[in-house]
């Protein structure tokens, strides 16, 4: 078989070349600043379980305002033939496609406003047939109780809705958990206080209650229609797990000297007799292990000591895992086995080398398969693969405006901080430019905890890159992927720490020859927007500009005011990441700016309920009153950075204009 299959992706070749649409020189014009303001088209793509129909959420970036900007739209596989479209409300979108049976679709709802901020869940699931037909409401946070929010919502109590899972077989059901809300909860705490999870009729609605726990936030591993196993966090590092025998024993805490430092059960095996999950024993990174249902007689199947699993591959006929995902570096795939579904994905990693290929879904008998692309150059190509006539047909390019050939490449460092830890970043090189001595910017993530650059297409790198900027992005201490150590040693190293890790990690680029000490700039949103101001004050003469974007410039301010300080688990992240307000105004910009002297351009969302407003109005005043030079950019009806497109390009114009200003480009 394999050997068939190493032909057919020769024939295959399609796939990937197709978003290079011709040669391309260096000398070319740089390519509109409208194509890196563009969003994506396609997500979600789910194959029906019989292999028939292909699920997908499409984006319609030309939708007016009212208008539907998102659809769940179905075609026919393998001829692509439409078959039905809902339209979801203006900026809803499917939050995921779950295939409960070969005609039916269980889909939860996200809400996005922003461009910084993933997509939030609505706390509605709604469920509907592969034609239009059949729509149902399952569950309604805003709207339980009320016309159209289904003939069961009352059977359900008030909480944050997520699908953890469907029956084996599929029979037209969904696991569906409730982290329930207090009904007279203590003002602005949204908290969770317990966690149930049901079976749902994904036709009628009626749910049957399968488990309950007085735990907030929990989720469940469910086995042959048992709710076997609970786990969640008691805070942002440590994760508590629960089991039981069966449906009417009570819940039995596994002692930590089993769990570790952290453990998230993934599965239990289709026989019951194993557990597949990821753990850290004393904080270092994720791996992928087995064990008993109670954790014990543990192997670990899959480990790196740099990097955490990111990601597990099952197979869709043994329910075994055949592979899993390490993101450090260029990514790549470690199998476990030899199954037919890994022999697909090394040949396809093999003959597709400069992309990173996974497979993603395929029909219940293995015979259909989805796969998708994506490279540092490449935003994400789509394909089905039939292991019958042993054909690859592509599907659809994620951006298809994008021409990968003339996009820049990313290229994986790795260092040592001054204080001896070994960090790692990516660094993107202008396309045919002499990657020698370029004027550069550096470019921190946000987050801070639990967020990470990566090698594959980066929007923001590669806009830089195209107006001929070296681009730096480093991986501070704090960031995922590393495991739960990693993203302690970021608590309370904020302001200092995490900005001494951008920085060496600029000293980096600039001894190995790839970047103009003289002409640097740092550019970040969120958190690194505040990173972007406070690198001038850490590293007085370095910086010839900053770009702040939807940045923190007094930390008490989200104390007070931000979206995150309404649950407990908000406030105890301030407490413990940051310390108490004396601490937040320690670290924050505003009052340092007596050391701030670089021209800065302010970029900020008018709604911003993460970062709020007055993060911007406050540092414009105190610039102003310090008679210090900015450029200022707000926009009305934006959150947490700029989600429609026009404003988008602007941002995007106005960063262009700045930095030619003052790194001579």
């Amino acid at each position: 078989m394999l050997q068939r299959f190493r032909a057919a992706c020769l024939a295959g070749t399609l796939l990937f070349v197709a978003a290079s649409g011709g040669v391309v020189t260096a000398a070319d014009a740089p390519l509109p600043v409208s194509d890196f303001a563009r969003m994506g088209t396609l997500g979600h793509p789910a194959m029906s379980p019989d292999g028939q129909y292909l699920a997908l959420s499409l984006h319609n970036e030309k939708a007016k305002w009212g208008e539907p900007d998102y659809q769940l739209v179905v075609l026919h596989l393998p001829d692509l033939k439409y078959v039905s479209r809902l339209d979801m409300v203006r900026n809803y979108q499917p939050a995921q496609i779950i295939w409960v049976n070969d005609t039916r679709m269980v889909v939860p709802l996200a809400y996005t406003t922003s461009a910084l901020e993933a997509p939030q869940g609505t706390g509605d699931i709604i469920a509907v047939d592969f034609d239009g037909s059949h729509k149902q409401t399952l569950y309604s946070l805003r709207n339980r109780g009320k016309l159209g929010s289904g003939p069961h919502s009352l059977d359900m109590p008030r909480g944050f809705p997520a699908v953890v899972g469907v029956p084996y077989p599929r029979n037209g059901h969904v696991y569906l958990s409730l982290g329930l809300i207090p009904e007279h909860n203590a003002a602005g705490d949204w908290d969770s206080h317990r966690s149930q999870v049901y079976d749902v009729d994904s036709v009628s609605g009626k749910p049957t209650l399968m488990g309950d726990i007085d735990h907030g936030s929990m989720s469940f591993v469910v086995h042959g229609g048992v709710a076997r196993l609970a786990y969640g966090s008691r805070d942002a590092h440590t994760t508590d797990v629960y089991m039981r025998a069966d449906a009417k024993a009570p819940w039995t805490k596994i002692s930590d000297a089993v769990t570790g430092k952290q453990m998230t059960p993934l599965r239990i095996s289709r026989d019951g007799s194993t557990l597949w999950s990821l753990y850290s024993d004393h904080g270092g990174p994720m791996m992928l292990v087995s064990s008993k249902l109670d954790g014990t007689d543990r192997k670990v199947l899959a480990h790196d000591d740099f990097a955490s699993v990111a990601d597990v591959q099952w197979d869709v006929t043994s329910g075994k895992p055949y592979a899993v995902l390490f993101e450090t570096g260029r990514p790549h795939l470690a199998y476990l086995d030899d199954s037919v579904d890994a022999q697909v994905s090394k040949a396809l990693n093999a003959k597709f080398a400069d992309h990173l290929v996974m497979l993603g879904g395929s029909d219940d008998a293995g015979k259909r398969m989805l796969v998708f692309a994506q490279s540092d150059r490449d935003p994400g190509s789509l394909a089905l693969f039939d292991t019958t006539g042993m054909n690859l047909q592509p599907l659809f390019q994620v951006e298809p405006w994008i021409h990968a050939e003339r996009m820049a490449e990313r290229r994986p460092f790795r260092f040592k901080a001054s204080d001896g830890m070994e960090l790692e970043g990516y660094l993107t090189l202008p396309h045919g430019s002499s990657g020698k001595n370029l004027p550069t910017v550096l470019l921190p993530h946000g987050g801070p905890i639990g967020i990470r650059d990566g090698w594959t297409y980066d929007t923001d790198a590669q806009f830089l890159a195209n107006r001929g900027y070296a681009v730096v992005q480093v991986n501070y201490r704090g960031s995922a992927g590393r495991g739960p150590g990693f993203e302690m040693a970021g608590y309370k190293h904020f302001g200092d720490r995490i900005q001494q890790d951008l920085l060496e990690g600029l000293h980096w680029a600039i001894d190995q020859g790839y970047s103009d000490k003289n002409r640097v700039c740092v550019y970040g949103g969120s958190f690194g927007g505040y990173s972007s101001l406070m690198q001038p004050i850490i590293a007085p003469g370095q910086y010839k500009c900053a770009i702040d974007y939807a940045g923190v410039s007094d930390w008490s301010i989200g104390f007070e005011r931000s979206d995150t300080s309404h649950v407990s688990v908000g406030r105890a992240y301030f407490a413990e990441a940051i310390g108490d307000e004396a601490a937040a105004k320690a670290i924050s910009p505003l009052y340092q700016l007596d050391k701030f002297n670089v021209p800065v351009l302010i970029a900020h969302g008018e709604d911003d309920p993460r970062v709020p407003y007055q993060n911007a109005t406050r540092l414009r005043d105190a610039l102003d009153k310090a008679g210090k030079p900015y450029e200022w950019l707000s926009k009305p009806k934006e959150g947490h950075g700029f989600y429609a497109v026009d404003n988008r390009e602007d941002l995007y114009r106005h960063m262009e204009a700045f930095l030619a200003k003052y790194l001579g480009q």
